[in-house]
């Protein structure tokens, strides 16, 4: 499956998220700035970050790469130059992801710089994924994930969510500041909020929950794009809380990953 979330013109990967596909910002003007959504995990071999550039309100929402960018990722010492795959997508397979491992990225663009660092939590084990037929119906079904907190010390959580291998728009982000060390029950909603019966989900469909344990950087900015995405006060809504330094858009994460997948009965 693709990892990134809508790496939210979301949208990380919401978004935020195919990886190639842009993150949907609500910006505050119509000036443009780049945008960097960039991931290292704890699989062999993942490492992307988006290079892109945000557009007028008013244009379509196609990812708008940025070809040309020098992009490294450093850890203890090592750095590592991504290549270009497609307009604005780079990768490498030379770095893996290490939990309590520190990650710096560097992305230059035309004689600017812009950084970021994320450090990977250590991994918290996904027990479970249920539905209930309770908690089935076609146009809003909400399946329970569970895992339990690790004690002492502060954790966040990402839950990307997919219909049939396909990444869906929502997504949850979680903190245990209420329930460090307890056995977390969440549920996750998977729904079509079109008119169009034919995104309903049918039995038969895999629905897929993926668990990344996030560091505190990256959980507000998830957290600040969900309420920027979700505002309906009229008021304009701020730019998410980024962790990229020197005036870019978007979030660098150091992140593992778990995933689970059932069938809609």
């Amino acid at each position: 499956m693709n990892s990134i979330y809508r790496f939210l013109l979301l949208s990380m990967m919401v978004l935020l998220w195919s990886c190639e596909d842009a993150i949907e910002l609500k910006l505050k003007d119509n000036t443009p700035k780049y945008v960097i959504e960039g991931m290292i995990t704890n699989e062999p071999g993942v490492c992307q970050v988006n290079v892109s550039q945000t557009k007028n309100f008013g244009d379509d929402n196609q990812f708008n790469g940025i070809s040309g960018a020098i992009v490294k990722v450093d850890n203890n010492g090592t750095s590592v130059l991504l290549n270009e795959i497609s307009k604005g997508i780079y990768t490498t397979t030379a770095i893996n992801g290490t939990p309590g491992q520190t990650y710096f990225l560097s992305v230059t663009i035309q004689g600017e710089m812009f950084t970021a660092s994320s450090t990977m939590p250590e991994h918290v084990p996904f027990l479970d994924f249920t539905l209930k037929p309770k908690d089935y119906d076609s146009t809003r079904t909400t399946p329970m994930v569970k895992f339990k907190d690790t004690p002492g010390v502060a954790n966040y959580y990402w839950f990307q969510q997919y219909i049939n291998d396909k990444i869906q728009r929502e997504y949850k982000v979680l903190n245990d500041e209420f329930t460090s060390g307890q056995e977390i029950n969440e549920y996750l909603v998977f729904e079509n909020t079109t008119k169009d019966h034919g995104k309903n989900i049918v039995k038969g469909d895999r629905l897929t929950a993926e668990m990344h344990c996030i560091d505190a950087s990256v959980y507000t900015y998830m957290f600040s794009l969900s309420n920027a995405n979700g505002s309906s006060d009229g008021a304009a809504p701020a730019n998410p809380v980024t962790n990229i330094n020197g005036g870019a858009l978007g979030f660098f994460s150091a992140h593992t990953v778990q995933r689970k997948t059932i069938v809609v009965p």
